[in-house]
């Protein structure tokens, strides 16, 4: 599993994140996709539809967060291999004639080589150990998520959307096999006919959930001249924007993927949204809005993500929401978006519960172990600190040892400010320190962002101030160097472990820092995916698939634990 806490990996990360930040402003590769790969305007491509293939059921499959530590991406991609799922108490589940990669197929950046390592090697041994596979290949089809766009959405193209129509320029070519199924996408977005009026949208909302407007005109072009009346609608999107919104400032959040719930409507046809789905979050939750459902599963192989931390939403918003049909005139429209409960339960529709999440949580304790490199970095940065005072305290004409040994704390603490404030070296580096501190807070911005990491910050500091002055006192005699060195190693610890006590009560008692507290873990369990059923009714069954544990070993078939899907609830008669 990606090491986050790794410095020299967020590094890079942040050096790839600020790159294609920067330039995906001013080249966004989707612009030159609609002028490259034109779509007919008149005809829906033949492709995509598959309306006439239902034979009385149509199947298809969703996952997303996927290519992140290998073993859990090879678990589910043996999952969704095989060809019926059987589980206990539940009629068998066929393979899906699509498969929905719904974002972030990789982590953490991608390239060429991070997706066939983590994503074509782990689906296609899996598809190999599950053969032999039939003769009319599945489906794939893949939306782009942020992590995919750190590289400008450059391998992703490569990846996912090879095939190419035939014009006058060139003629038609396949697309590529991965793990026994095709791509069959000319671009980053699509739109997918589905059996009994049923439509499938496959959104490319970029960083920020930023849809470009050839984009926008072609759901419109959809929606307006393909979709017929009453049509039903499947969103597929990068980011669950219903559970990420400020209720006080909805608009940062929720504006992009309101404007894409209203193109569904703008025809005025009775065209509904029905069912949205998204990955981004690593864990599952359903939300329902009246008789609309709003499922996270971003449970394909990344780390795992909280739960406890989810609540109902409900904020005014200027404009009505997709079942108000009509010209969408401003107002103020209450959006409700409340955790559903399962079918004849009243358990809530989150995985794992929220009781699992908040004791899972409580790994950060051990976060300087399972964060070795942050523990190491933060140490080496402590020895310097204390090699800036040692020399301080030489031009006083004595050792750090000597200026803080044999005293009370008080007065060895005392002595140790002394040396902070007596060149600005010291001063400096204890500035940026707090900075950064107050910087990493994800608390509101402002006085709790400025309390919150300012506190982490003292806490930080006095902590090792005081360990150095017992360290001095316990290497009583020692060298210099042995003592910055006994400094450098208690201080790495314990800003490690202070480090993981913040971002435990941050996550259990705040509910904030749920990424930063979870990426910490890099659990691989608790992986998840959607397998759904359009019934001979053009009703749509939703059962998601849940993972406790993901096994160790690769063996035919995996045994250390067994692969042991279970049923995380069932979601019927979406119509």
């Amino acid at each position: 599993m990606t090491g986050w806490f790794d410095p020299l990996n967020l590094a890079a990360v942040a050096l790839r994140v600020a790159i294609s930040t920067v330039f995906g402003e001013f080249d966004d590769r989707r612009d030159s996709m609609a002028g490259s790969r034109p779509i007919d305007p008149k005809a829906l491509d033949p492709t995509f539809d598959y309306s006439q293939e239902s034979h009385g059921e149509f199947w298809f499959d969703y996952v997303a967060d996927i290519g992140d530590g290998w073993d859990s991406t090879y678990a589910i991609a043996r999952l969704l291999s095989k060809s019926s799922l059987k589980i206990t108490d539940v009629q068998p589940l066929p393979m899906g004639r699509l498969l929905i990669f719904g974002g972030d197929q990789v982590y953490p950046t991608a390239s060429r080589d991070e997706y066939n390592q983590k994503l074509v090697e782990p689906y296609s041994m899996a598809a190999a150990a599950e053969g032999p596979w039939p003769s009319k290949r599945p489906h794939l089809y893949a939306i782009p998520g942020n992590h995919d766009w750190y590289d400008g959405l450059l391998a992703f193209l490569g990846l996912f959307c090879t095939r190419r129509l035939s014009t006058a320029w060139n003629t038609q070519r396949k697309g590529r096999e991965i793990g026994g199924r095709e791509t069959r996408q000319v671009r980053s977005y699509f739109a997918l006919k589905l059996p009994h009026s049923w439509w499938l949208w496959g959104v490319d909302s970029q960083f920020e959930g930023y849809i470009d407007q050839p984009q926008i005109d072609f759901f419109a072009h959809v929606s307006r001249e393909w979709m017929p009346n009453d049509a039903k609608l499947i969103i597929c999107a990068g980011f669950p924007s219903w559970s990420h919104v400020d209720v006080k400032n909805p608009l940062p959040a929720f504006r992009n993927f309101s404007y894409l719930e209203g193109l569904a409507a703008s025809a005025n046809r009775g065209q509904q949204v029905r069912l949205v789905l998204s990955g981004d979050s690593h864990h599952y939750s359903r939300f329902v809005e009246g008789s609309r459902h709003y499922i996270t599963c971003g449970g394909g192989g990344a780390f795992l993500h909280p739960t406890h931390q989810l609540k109902d939403i409900s904020f005014v918003w200027p404009y009505p929401p997709p079942d108000v049909q009509g010209p969408a005139k401003p107002g103020k429209y209450l959006r409700s978006f409340n955790i559903a409960t399962g079918e004849g339960t009243t358990a809530e529709s989150l995985y794992p519960s929220r009781e699992v999440s908040r004791r899972l949580a409580l790994g950060n304790l051990l976060f300087a172990f399972f964060n070795w490199q942050f523990t190491v970095t933060t140490g080496i940065l402590c020895a310097i600190f204390a090699w800036l005072l040692h020399a301080n305290a030489v031009t006083r004409g004595h050792g750090l040892g000597e200026m803080l040994a044999s005293k009370s704390l008080v007065k060895a603490l005392g002595a140790y400010m002394d040396l902070v404030f007596l060149s600005p070296w010291p001063i400096i580096s204890a500035v940026i320190a707090c900075a950064g501190y107050v910087q990493f807070s994800s608390f509101k911005p402002g006085m709790p962002r400025l309390f919150a990491g300012g506190l982490h910050a003292v806490i930080q500091i006095v902590s090792v101030a005081v360990l150095s002055c017992y360290a001095a006192d316990l290497l009583v005699g020692s060298s210099d160097a042995a003592l910055v060195t006994a400094i450098g190693i208690l201080g790495g610890f314990s800003s490690a472990t202070l480090m993981g006590i913040y971002l435990l009560v941050s996550v259990n008692v705040f509910h904030v820092h749920w990424n930063e507290a979870f990426s910490s873990l890099r659990i691989r369990h608790y992986k998840s995916f959607l397998r759904c059923r359009i019934d001979e009714n053009g009703a749509i069954t939703v059962f998601p698939v849940g993972l406790d544990t993901v096994p160790r070993d690769r063996s035919d078939p995996p045994t250390n634990p067994a692969l042991t899907p279970h049923m995380i609830e069932t979601i019927p008669n979406i119509s």
